[in-house]
């Protein structure tokens, strides 16, 4: 399991399209080479033929293409019709799903289109490497270019504009703290009745009201197209609720937020395991050396790795923890293991887009004496 850990509310001022739907297909890759894994995905935007470009994701400022794009541009970049692009390398899970995503190089530098890439980050289903054991998480790297609205002199001899979407003002919540959250059995009834058994994947674009619920949303990604999953993902918003305490903003100021819901294929494995956690709360790693294993000790170990596996409760905490086989097994480390996973607690939504309360966690915590 990967540690990642929830931030504090960053908002991000950016202008972004009325309407959203970005086609994102990946091109097939050579299998990854053993861990840690770094690979070139090749994306692009439905549209025409013509217009593709490789390693690249467009972002048009207009519809001359005759398409629809979901356009995020930084405000000021937007305002004096500046280009730009920025490298992203991301955390692509075995879903297919960028769980975390950082800015590699940004073009202007200072515009602010590496964050207006950032904000894009849920829209993106790769093709997941492939290792030995089937898909599996590995890091890709990408180009998305920004490209400002055309413009051209009319007949008249004045300066035109040629179909330009109609922008807003958007603050992005870019870390929720779900109090609320879909269960598995709310995902289950969702499921498409004529999407057949493959798995879905759709992001609404929410308003943020004070008190933690969502509305006015949108949807900006379903996966596959026209299936379904993006109207299931509308009739689950009503599920979700954040931490009012996020949501307040001053002056009544609005917050958005892109909500990514991940539909499993039915038939699947009945198991309920997390298999990306969100961490809200972790253990003090001061703690750790404080219950090394006086068995290990004895054998002159100074380092071993304990397993927790425990069941994630409806506010995130992990409950009725037990020890599972550690390594070097028997010597008490996963006894300490269970010890430190006690005060630990998730944030409702997993990073690749699913529940948790009800699952299984494993939790691996590796102690060393120094």
């Amino acid at each position: 399991m990967t540690d990642r850990f929830a931030k504090s509310l960053p908002r991000f001022k950016i202008a972004i399209a009325g309407v959203f739907s970005l086609g994102v297909v990946a091109a097939s890759a050579q299998d990854a080479p053993p861990p840690p894994k770094t690979r070139t995905e090749t994306v692009i935007v439905t549209a025409p033929a013509d217009r593709r470009q490789a390693t690249t994701v467009e972002m048009q400022g207009d519809d001359s293409a005759g398409g629809t794009y979901v356009t995020v541009w930084p405000k000021t970049a937007y305002q004096v019709r500046a280009n730009g692009e920025a490298t992203l390398s991301c955390l692509i899970d075995a879903y297919g799903l960028a769980e975390t995503c950082s800015v590699v190089a940004e073009s202007p530098p200072g515009r602010g289109f590496g964050r207006a890439a950032l904000e894009l980050r849920t829209t993106f289903r790769m093709t997941p490497a492939m290792g030995a054991n089937g898909p599996e998480a590995s890091t890709m790297s990408f180009v998305i270019h920004f490209k400002a609205p055309d413009s051209q002199f009319s007949p008249m001899g004045f300066l035109a504009l040629r179909n330009p979407l109609a922008m807003r003002d958007v603050t992005m919540m870019d870390h929720p703290i779900w109090i609320q959250a879909a269960s598995f059995d709310d995902l289950a009834g969702a499921y498409p009745a004529g999407a057949g058994t493959v798995e879905g994947y759709a992001v609404a674009h929410c308003r943020v009201q004070d008190s933690g619920e969502l509305s006015s949303c949108q949807i900006i990604k379903q996966s596959p197209e026209h299936l379904g999953f993006g109207k299931a993902a509308l009739g689950l918003t009503d599920k979700f609720k954040i931490l009012p305490a996020l949501a307040a903003t001053p002056a009544g100021a609005p917050i958005w937020v892109d909500l990514p819901i991940r539909f499993p294929a039915p038939g699947g494995s009945a198991q309920r395991q997390v298999n990306s956690p969100i961490w809200l709360v972790r253990f003090d790693p001061a703690n750790a050396p404080k219950v090394f294993p006086p068995q290990a000790t004895a054998k002159g170990l100074t380092t071993g790795v304990g397993v927790a596996r425990c069941i994630v409760g409806p506010d995130g905490s992990l409950t009725g923890c037990a020890p599972a086989p550690g390594d070097p097994d028997g010597l008490g480390f996963s006894e300490a293991a269970v010890t430190l996973a006690s005060v630990m607690k998730m944030n409702l939504w997993s990073a690749d887009a699913s529940p948790v309360v009800g699952a299984v966690a494993l939790i691996k915590i590796r102690m060393n004496l120094q």
